[in-house]
């Protein structure tokens, strides 16, 4: 690779719209969005993209495994083999994520995982997700796995991950969230609400303790029947709407949450709404049958989520690229729209804003070039070397 690239003859997502620009990039960092007809020196490397995009790379904070991989199962190069199959979906961070795991082999997976992290060589692990242990709700984790939060759960928790931690998804309503909270936040780590059973009037003293965002908005999330005259008792999610600081984590597969719902979703401030998959082993391949945890059989299948025996949702079958366009065609946004929601505001919930998420100056050179016609992904870069495909 070049150390200075200039591509041109694309359009530009940026924040703040569509550009017919050219793409600087200099030692794996964007160097600027110029006019085509600005004059540089002979060392830059002329890239003709041939009318594509150039998106954003993709951000995926809630991932269970991909391919033939389950995170929890800490097989051996699992994050690094998920790292490059990510690539061909215009992806260019994630969190390796886990569930409810048994209290005696939680921590060991963390270390495992976070370990891994370290040999992605692809899509950038970002760091881990811990999707649990701390619920109000199982949904689809078992719920034999769930236990109390505490300071001292948090501090374990931590000292696994050496510093990886980068989000935890807990019902904060449970006793012993606020210290819970407390500690995890002193470290950096980003608070999701999830499989909560919390009451709605008690979501701002929650959101006060430093909650982040929300784990899969709409499900496992409890609803009210009208009262007296068929009136409207404010639920979870309403709550959850209400609170402007909170981003609120999305599984666009149009089951998960039906199309109707994303649409009201966009209309909120563009900050508000994240993409996460919540994919599960074989997400992005045929699908099969497998074992989520012992006892539990699950099945996933391209373009029908994955379930159990009893048709239960048990995560999604989704690819990041198949939900922005999926986000696409049920919002009736466009692409800027989709940029942040794929990628900006995942980099914010993590605090990495300044860093990646968005196509500006001084960011890492991370983004995935579409067709402009399908949107399907053709390359992905990250740090500026094409690491899939061929423009």
């Amino acid at each position: 690779m070049r150390v200075k690239q200039r591509w041109s003859e694309v359009t530009i997502v940026t924040p703040e719209g569509h550009l017919a620009s050219d793409l600087l990039v200099e030692a794996g960092r964007i160097a600027g969005l110029v006019p085509r007809s600005t004059v540089v020196s002979d060392d830059w490397e002329a890239i003709d993209g041939k009318g594509a995009v150039l998106f954003p790379g993709m951000i995926d904070l809630l991932q269970h495994g991909f391919g033939e991989h389950l995170y929890n199962d800490t097989e051996t190069g699992a994050v690094a083999a998920n790292s490059l199959a990510l690539l061909r979906h215009g992806v260019t961070g994630f969190l390796p994520s886990i569930s409810c795991l048994p209290p005696a082999s939680m921590e060991g997976v963390l270390a495992r995982l976070a370990a891994q992290c370290d040999e992605a060589k692809g899509a950038r692990a970002l760091g881990v997700h811990s999707e649990g242990p701390c619920f109000g709700s199982p949904g689809a984790h078992n719920p034999e796995n769930i236990v109390a939060p505490s300071a001292n759960l948090a501090e374990r928790m931590l000292s696994a991950t050496a510093g990886r931690l980068k989000a935890v998804t807990v019902a904060p309503e449970r006793e012993g969230a606020e210290d819970f909270i407390r500690v995890l936040k002193r470290a950096g780590v980003s608070i999701h609400l999830g499989h909560s059973l919390a009451r709605p009037e008690h979501v701002p003293r929650y959101v006060s303790w430093g909650l982040d965002a929300v784990t899969h908005m709409y499900n496992v999330m409890p609803t009210y029947p009208p009262v007296g005259m068929g009136m409207h008792v404010v639920s979870l999610t309403d709550a959850l709407l209400s609170e402007p600081t909170l981003a609120l984590g999305l599984v666009c597969d149009g089951i998960h949450v039906d199309p109707q719902l994303v649409r009201l979703l966009a209309q909120l401030p563009e900050d508000r709404v994240f993409l996460e998959t919540d994919a599960m082993k074989y997400a992005g391949t045929p699908g099969k049958t497998f074992e989520f945890y012992p006892g539990y059989v699950v099945t996933s299948a391209p373009g029908k989520a994955v379930r159990d025996t009893k048709g239960g949702l048990c995560g999604s079958s989704l690819a990041p690229d198949e939900a922005m366009r999926n986000y696409l065609a049920f919002s009736g946004k466009d692409l800027v729209r989709a940029a942040h929601a794929t990628s900006l505001v995942p980099a914010r919930v993590l605090g990495l804003e300044n860093e990646i998420g968005s196509l500006e100056r001084g960011k890492r050179a991370d983004f995935a070039v579409l067709d402009p016609t399908t949107l399907s992904v053709k390359a992905t870069c990250v740090g500026g070397e094409v690491l899939y495909g061929s423009v």
